[in-house]
């Protein structure tokens, strides 16, 4: 004998049909609104990337009219004296008076020189990530107080104070060259900065800090403003009047090139303080053979 299941209600059927139906709208709605979420957050975000992409491509277009209106203003002063006294050597009195040729000669020299430098400066930069590094052991401390020595002996005449007396003992890997000419400039800079001081004092220490050798070179001088502190590594960007406002962009440059970073402290009225901090070699302490010291740079001077 078959039993049979009582049959459903209508009742019941209905309430089952309508708790089924129920669970697929839900579940259509869940997916509708998932569809919705992803699609809008998809537009979102290609709209973010494009505005960044736009960003980036009107920053891109600034630095570069900013780049080339410098250029253009750096080049265009030299340029106007050369021709300034060009024209003054069609005044044959001029031409026949031998103190005002050779002064008119000289300007027409110097003001040459001074274009040969600036894209002298230019390739510099510009070749920086092709700069090949030939790395050996190097006494830093000999490498900085180098530097110092010539700073001393030019202090006879500006009167400038040099302080050298706090150099370690540090030794790293590095490009004896390219770091002389980062350390160099950096030290320039200190100088120039303090130009018409008369107490004018630069301070040039050296210390192993754990794994890195530390740099410290400081001034006396007038500071440098914060919204300029921010920028300071930037390209084309310069405390001063001269120059094309590279030499802290290759300086840094060099540095990162030898794992190395380069950072500025710096408040108005007190003076400001550059740190180069670099990778010791070993245990920065055994020297092996080290080459000679680097030679004096040539070249362009950075500004």
């Amino acid at each position: 004998m078959i039993l049979q299941a009582p049959a459903a209600s209508p009742a019941a059927v209905a309430a089952a049909t309508g708790a089924h139906d129920n669970r697929l709208l839900f579940v259509v709605s869940v997916v509708v609104v998932a569809s919705v979420v992803v699609f809008t957050s998809g537009v979102i975000f290609t709209l973010l990337r494009r505005s960044d992409r736009r960003r980036a491509e009107e920053e891109k277009l600034a630095a570069m009219g900013t780049a080339t209106a410098r250029i253009l203003h750096q080049i265009k002063n030299p340029l106007q004296t050369i021709v300034l006294h060009a024209d003054l050597l069609q005044n044959e009195a001029m031409v026949a008076d031998p103190m005002h040729r050779r002064e008119v000669a000289d300007a027409i020299i110097g003001e040459s020189q001074r274009l040969v430098d600036m894209l002298g400066e230019l390739s510099v930069y510009a070749s920086g990530a092709q700069r090949a590094l030939n790395r050996q052991p190097v006494a830093l401390d000999a490498l900085v107080r180098q530097v110092t020595a010539h700073e001393t002996r030019e202090s006879e005449e500006t009167g400038m104070r040099v302080d050298d007396s706090r150099l370690q003992p540090a030794v790293v890997l590095a490009d004896a060259y390219y770091l002389r000419q980062a350390v160099d400039n950096l030290v320039r800079n200190a100088r120039e900065a303090m130009e018409g001081r008369a107490d004018a004092r630069l301070d040039v220490s050296l210390e192993r800090d754990g794994t890195h050798a530390v740099v410290r070179i400081a001034d006396n001088g007038p500071g440098i403003a914060p919204d300029k502190l921010e920028r300071i590594f930037q390209p084309f960007v310069s405390t001063k009047g001269k120059g094309m406002g590279l030499g802290l962009a290759i300086c840094r440059e060099i540095v990162e090139a030898h794992a190395g970073r380069l950072e500025v402290e710096s408040a108005p009225g007190e003076g400001t303080c550059f740190i180069m901090r670099l990778p010791l070699y070993g245990d920065g302490l055994t020297t092996g053979a080290l080459p000679g010291l680097a030679p004096e740079p040539v070249g362009a001077t950075w500004s």
